[in-house]
């Protein structure tokens, strides 16, 4: 009997020490609440301030990605813009080119219609590169005649020239 009042004791002092341990009421079980409530607190506040910060770098990155597409649409327009530029340069481009052949082919057929002398003559006075290319453009044997009368320099010069590889450096 004595040991079943020992062991009835015993557990009854366990049970308490269990109890106060858990949170039941009492001295130390406030202290241990407090703790952990400020402990969880202080945890909570951490990761407020966490998605806060994140909050505000996802609107700092949605503000420079907005941004990136502002300066992307206005390259686009420029490039754009430029393109169409370009397009109306080339197209430009190749009218002075058309005008630049019908001028040369009509300047080589009165040359070929000139005597060759008065052609020489014409041809001594004229631009290097227009010369050039109307000795070229000229019958064989019509721009060797020029040639024959022009000044002995100058139709070295052009013989040079025509003698020369196309994409020669130097070539006009």
């Amino acid at each position: 009997m004595n040991r079943v009042v020992g062991i009835v004791v015993c557990g009854g002092v366990l049970f308490g020490l269990a109890a106060t341990a858990i949170g039941a009421p009492g001295g130390t079980s406030k202290i241990v609440q407090t703790d952990q409530a400020r402990g969880a607190e202080a945890i909570m506040d951490l990761l407020t301030q966490k998605e806060r910060g994140l909050q505000r770098r996802e609107a700092t990155l949605e503000t420079r990605e907005a941004d990136l597409r502002a300066a992307e649409a206005e390259l686009q327009s420029r490039l754009d813009e430029l393109k169409k530029v370009r397009e109306d340069i080339q197209g430009m481009l190749n009218q002075l080119d058309e005008e630049q052949e019908r001028r040369v082919t009509s300047l080589v057929k009165m040359m070929e219609a000139m005597r060759d002398k008065q052609a020489a003559s014409i041809l001594n006075e004229a631009e290097d590169a227009v010369a050039l290319e109307v000795l070229m453009r000229m019958n064989v044997a019509k721009a060797g005649k020029a040639l024959a009368k022009m000044e002995p320099a100058r139709a070295a010069f052009f013989a040079e020239k025509m003698g020369r590889p196309p994409l020669a450096t130097g070539a006009p």
